[in-house]
Parts: C-alpha cells; sequence; structure tokens
C-alpha cells in the first residue's frame, strides 16, 4: 500500500512500484508482444500575469502620526516567466491479453523573473489484463511534482497514449472552466506540492451489457513546504466503488454505483482571539488554538433507468445521493438529493442534445430541509472538419478535496467551446464559460480567525446555521489555442488564456484578481524502437 496517514516524501513512489510487482506477476509477458519506444522534446516559454484588485500595502509613519504614508508594494504573486525544457520518454507493450503504458516527463524550469531554476516531474503508469473473457483487471498510478495546479490537474487525468495514436500536448487546448472534487483551487498561485494517485479496478461481463465493475483509489497530496495560510491541504484519500450496468432487453436499462470515500488530514488548527473585557482595541487580546481532526466521510448513491425509444432518441430518470460526516463539530455535516428526467436526442444529423433536470433538496446537520433544483444540458453541432458545443449545468457540488476543503457548493455554469482543424496539420480550439459558486460552508478552518470562544461555542449550540457563513465565488474563462504540425516530427503550437477570479469575501476566497496566460512550444516526437 502507498502507505498510511502523514508518511511523508517516502510515499511519493510506491504506487509505481507497486505497479512494476504487478507487472512483474502478469502470466505471459512474453508472448506475441508489440512494444513501442516514443521520445520527445519540447522547448517552451509560458507567461503568466496576475493582478489582484488590491495588491500588498504598508504603512509608513510620516512627520505627523495621525497621517501614515501609505506605500504600495509592487505585487508579483501570480506573475510568472518561464522557459521549459521537457524531454518525455513513453513506452508502451501490448500482448494477446494485457497491456502496459508508461511514460515519465521531468520538466528542467527556468523563472526569469525570480531568476530561480527548479525540476518538475510527470510520472504516469497503465496496465491491465484479461483474466478471461468475461474478467479483466485494471491499475493505473499517476505522480505529478509542480507548482501549477492547471497542469497538474490535466495530467491527472490525461491518456498516457490516445487512442488515435497521435502524441497530445496536455497544454494544447484551453481549459473550459469546469471544476470538480478532486482539481486543485487555482486561487492560491504556484504552491510546490506533489500528489500520488493509485486507481485498482475489475470488471466483470456476466451478459451482453452487463458488466459489475469494482474500484479502489487512494489519492495522497502533499505540499513540498508548508507555507501556512495560501498552502494547500495536506490528505490522504480511500476511496471504494461498486457499480452495476444491465440491460433487460433491447430498449430497457440500468445503472446503479454506491461509493465510499474516507477523506484523512491533517489536525487544523483554530485561532481563537479574545479581545480584552477593558478595551476595543483588537491588539490588546488573548490569542488561543484549538485542535480538531478535519476527517470526513463521503457518501454517494446513483440508480439511472434508460429506454431507447429509437435508435436516435433515448429517454433517462435517476437518483444520486450526496451525503458528508466531518469528524469535526465546527463543520455541519450535509445530504442532499437529487431526481432529474432527461433525454439524449440526435435530433438532426448534426444537432446533438442531451437535457436533464429535476428537484433537488438537502439539509445541513439540524437545520430544516431546503429545496432547489438540477440541471443538465448540452447542445453539440457538428462541423464538417470540428464541433460547437454549448452547456450549461445547475446543481450542488462537494469540494472536500480541492486543497482548502470548499465543502459543499450550491453553482450553475455555462460555456461554450470550438474544435476546428483546418487541414490534417493545423487545429485550433477556442472556449469560453462562466460559473457561479454560492459556498455554503467556510473553507480550510485552519484559516479561520474567531473572536470570543465562549460566543462561538454558544453559537455552535444553539444555532442551526452556524458554519452557514455564505459567500460566492465567481470565474470567468476564455481561451483560445492553435497547433501546426510539419516535417513529420515537429508540432508548434501557441495559446492565450484569460481567467477572472471574483469572490465577495476577500478574507475566505483568497482575494479577486484577473490572470493573463500565453505560452508558445515547439517540439519534435518520433518513434526510437519497435519490435
Amino acid at each position: 500500500m502507498v502507505g498510511a496517514k502523514r508518511t511523508g516524501r517516502r510515499a511519493r513512489h510506491s504506487g509505481l512500484c507497486l505497479g512494476v510487482a504487478l507487472l512483474a506477476g502478469l502470466p505471459g509477458a512474453a508472448v506475441a508482444r508489440q512494444n513501442i519506444v516514443v521520445g520527445e522534446l519540447s522547448v517552451r516559454y509560458d507567461h503568466q500575469e496576475r493582478s489582484y484588485d488590491q495588491g500588498p500595502v504598508t504603512q509608513v509613519e510620516g512627520q505627523d502620526p495621525d497621517q501614515p504614508v501609505v506605500v504600495v508594494i509592487e505585487d508579483r504573486r501570480g506573475d510568472r516567466q518561464r522557459y521549459i525544457v521537457a524531454p518525455r520518454l513513453t513506452f508502451s507493450s501490448t500482448g494477446q491479453a494485457d497491456f502496459l503504458e508508461f511514460t515519465w516527463a521531468p520538466g528542467l524550469n527556468y523563472d526569469n523573473l525570480y531568476e530561480s531554476t527548479y525540476v518538475d516531474q510527470d510520472a504516469r503508469l497503465r496496465m491491465g489484463r484479461d483474466l478471461s473473457r468475461q474478467w479483466s483487471v485494471e491499475m493505473s498510478d499517476s505522480f505529478f511534482f509542480g507548482d501549477d495546479p492547471l497542469l497538474g490537474n490535466e495530467l491527472r487525468t490525461a491518456l498516457i497514449i490516445p487512442a488515435t495514436g497521435e502524441q497530445v500536448d496536455p497544454q494544447a487546448t484551453a481549459e473550459d472552466g469546469t471544476a470538480s472534487d478532486d482539481n486543485l483551487t487555482e486561487i492560491y498561485g504556484r504552491r510546490r506540492y506533489w500528489r500520488n494517485t493509485l486507481d485498482l479496478s475489475t470488471d466483470y461481463d456476466y451478459g451482453p451489457d452487463r458488466t459489475v465493475r469494482g474500484r479502489y483509489t487512494y489519492g495522497v497530496l502533499r505540499n513540498d513546504n508548508n507555507t501556512g495560510s495560501g498552502s494547500y491541504t495536506d490528505y490522504d484519500k480511500h476511496t471504494g466503488a461498486l457499480s452495476i450496468e444491465h440491460r433487460f432487453d433491447r430498449r430497457w436499462s440500468g445503472e446503479g454505483e454506491v461509493r465510499f470515500t474516507r477523506g484523512l488530514f491533517d489536525d487544523s488548527t483554530l485561532v481563537v482571539v479574545q479581545p480584552s473585557a477593558d478595551t476595543a482595541d483588537a491588539t490588546d487580546s488573548q490569542t488561543s488554538t484549538l485542535g480538531g481532526s478535519d476527517d470526513l466521510r463521503e457518501y454517494y448513491l446513483r440508480v439511472h433507468g434508460g429506454y431507447d425509444y429509437s435508435p436516435r432518441l433515448h429517454l433517462f430518470t435517476e437518483y444520486w445521493l450526496q451525503r458528508t460526516d466531518y469528524d469535526v463539530d465546527l463543520r455541519r455535516d450535509y445530504q442532499v438529493n437529487n431526481i432529474a428526467a432527461g433525454l439524449e436526442w440526435d435530433f438532426l444529423s448534426r444537432f446533438h442534445l442531451s437535457l436533464s433536470g429535476g428537484p433537488s433538496w438537502g439539509s445541513f446537520e439540524n437545520s430544516p430541509t431546503e429545496t432547489d433544483y438540477n440541471f443538465n444540458g448540452s447542445l453539440r453541432y457538428d462541423l464538417q472538419h470540428g464541433a460547437l458545443t454549448l452547456s450549461g449545468e445547475k446543481g450542488y457540488d462537494q469540494q472536500n478535496f480541492d486543497g482548502r476543503r470548499s465543502g459543499l457548493t450550491d453553482f450553475w455554469d455555462v460555456g461554450l467551446s470550438l474544435d476546428y482543424r483546418f487541414s490534417q496539420s493545423l487545429s485550433l480550439n477556442l472556449s469560453g464559460s462562466y460559473r457561479d459558486n454560492r459556498r455554503l460552508q467556510l473553507p480550510a478552518v485552519n484559516t479561520t480567525v474567531v473572536v470570543d470562544p465562549e460566543a462561538l461555542a454558544d453559537q455552535a449550540a444553539d444555532d442551526p446555521s452556524f458554519d452557514r457563513i455564505e459567500y460566492t465565488e465567481r470565474d470567468t474563462n476564455a481561451g483560445f489555442s492553435l497547433s501546426y504540425m510539419f516535417w513529420r516530427w515537429y508540432t508548434l503550437s501557441g495559446g492565450y488564456r484569460y481567467f477572472n477570479h471574483d469572490t465577495d469575501n476577500q478574507a475566505l476566497g483568497g482575494g479577486s484578481y484577473d490572470e493573463h496566460r500565453f505560452f508558445i512550444q515547439l517540439s519534435a516526437s518520433r518513434e526510437l524502437l519497435r519490435w
């Protein structure tokens, strides 16, 4: 196993070691195999500029003590100017009943703005085997060490070897701005961290379109250097899931899934400031700390039923439950229930519509039930050499593993994207999105300052809405990228991304800012060996 909670940096590469051990145990590894080694070298310039609404300031006393001089310090917290040289080595081995894929890509970074040099690491392993015609097993492990959450989130979910056989630059397409529970937040800027995710799964086909799947995932997040406020929250995450897909006949089908997650966090330290009873001066106070466990349990249940009305029209209905129980009393447990009905309709040869929605209801611990609604829709138009997609979503999202434990969020978002290939060599991606997050809980507790601990205890005991300090974050995202392949082995790519983060709670949200990022990259990739 990758290690217990807070085992430190010794756990970094153990997932990869487990993969090698499992590979050694696969029988028939040398029978009728095809092995390919692909080498790649990329040279890249990456520019990032972030402007906060209010930069750091300091006060210097002048001749008049009542009129201090305010000095604005240059704010370079979110700025980067980097030159990156990144070799990549990919190995794949495919047999009659098993496969192995491995990639290793260190990145040598030189930061021109801060005149510093450091090395990022990305290593990923994926392997699987068919134990019989009905039963298969698969294992994957991914490791990322760096300071760019945008790149880390993209690499974590990218295919090692795409099905088309083409080598794909992970940042060749603009981000669509959507969030998920495991994606690290961008608001902290650049922080050195590492992540390791081990995934084990097995599938058993007990009939045509009838599959049972079991899965276990272990994820680790660690800060390279704990920088206090603004650093990510270290955690160990264990997830077990069981799902079933069953087709009853030519028209009717059903799905079901249960999932349990145990999150283990470093114990938090809540800073408590109690002002003196004799004065209102905040500097005349007593400060103490209260420790507590931030560990949690997540429960997820989904039931889905579908009906194929025609080859072009699929109708469905589903129910899903989200629940989180926190060990610490300062965060309220919650449960959200959702029902939706919808359709997937290819109503014209080039138009594809997916639409669903329904009621949602849920409550925090000791709070009355609240009602809302959920919605999910997308409309795709297939062009001759691309696709144009419009999407929208509304509902509840739980983000306990985004690096700051944002918790339950009531959100809605809209997005538009265009993928177009002008020729076999030249392709374009355009995207834009807007997301509104109404945060229903406090983020990481160790960033909270509470005045008067006695009032805090009374409020926690008597007020059912405690921990319901709601605030809103709005994210606007737009970008484009171009990629041009030439001379068979070479690719020139470039892109630009604009991101605006706006929050109505500067203390909890990290501050509002505008960010501009662009890159230009030249890469050479070719097959080195095949046997």
